[in-house]
Parts: structure tokens; C-alpha cells; sequence
């Protein structure tokens, strides 16, 4: 090995060095799920303003949309199998952790069993929009790689 940057790489280290494409981080679908769900929830202020049902149904309809637009978007990626238990667990966080909060928060008297349904069903359209978005990721795995 030479302290040269400019000398071609050997061909030792070629073979040896994973390909590029596989150091990539897997880009999953989070970031679209939040996205849309806080947009939904900002394009509800109007409805529920006026007391519109119409609003609870938007904030929830932001989550599925932003499965499906992770799903279109990555419509051309490889499958990678290792992500069907990671959405198995994702979505059981999603659908056990608002609920919890919001029971410790809000506790069984007065409006508490209430808080925490409507905790339940949006933890239920976040784990809706986890298993819409499919398990296409950017890379596939080490091992299929090589």
C-alpha cells in the first residue's frame, strides 16, 4: 500500500471492499409516515375549527398516504426480506405506545378512556402506513450482494 491518494487501488482491495452501493443507509419509510400524518393534522385546523368531523379522518388519511407515497416512490428498489419483522415491531410500538402515554397523562377517570381511543387509533393508522409502504428498501443486503 502506498501513502500516494492518487496511485490506483490494488486489486487486492477491490475484491476485498464491499461494493459502494450496499454502504448506503436503508432510507425506510418514517419520514414520509410523520411527514404526511403532521400534514394532515395541519390541513385538519380548518375543518376542526368548525367542528368538523372531517378533520379526525384527515390527520389519519396523512398517515396511510405517506405508506403509499414511500410505496410509489420506491416502486423500483429491491426487496429486502429482513424488513417484514422490523414492521411486525414498529407497528406494535405504533399501536402500544400512544395509548400507554396517553393513559399515564390522562389516567381512567373523566375524558381518559377517551384520550386514550383516539391515542389508539392513530397509533393504528401509523402502523397501517408502516405495512402499505411495502419492504422495498434503497440497498439490499450485504450477503445478496456478494
Amino acid at each position: 500500500m502506498t501513502s500516494n491518494p492518487y496511485a490506483p487501488p490494488t486489486t487486492e482491495l477491490t475484491l476485498v471492499a464491499p461494493n459502494a452501493a450496499t454502504q448506503r443507509a436503508r432510507r425506510g419509510p418514517a419520514l414520509y409516515i410523520v411527514g404526511l400524518g403532521f400534514l394532515g393534522g395541519v390541513g385538519s385546523i380548518p375543518f376542526l375549527a368548525l367542528q368538523n368531523p372531517i378533520g379526525f379522518v384527515v390527520v389519519l388519511t396523512g398517515c396511510i398516504l405517506g405508506g403509499l407515497v414511500y410505496r410509489i416512490r420506491s416502486r423500483d428498489w429491491p426487496h429486502d426480506p429482513t424488513i417484514r419483522q422490523k414492521q411486525i415491531l414498529y407497528s406494535a410500538l405504533a399501536v402500544a405506545l400512544p395509548p400507554a402515554v396517553l393513559f399515564l397523562f390522562a389516567g381512567p377517570n373523566g375524558q381518559g378512556p377517551a384520550i386514550v381511543m383516539i391515542g389508539l387509533i392513530v397509533g393504528v393508522s401509523v402502523a397501517c402506513g408502516i405495512f402499505i409502504s411495502g419492504t422495498r428498501r434503497l440497498n439490499i443486503p450485504l450477503k445478496a450482494a456478494q
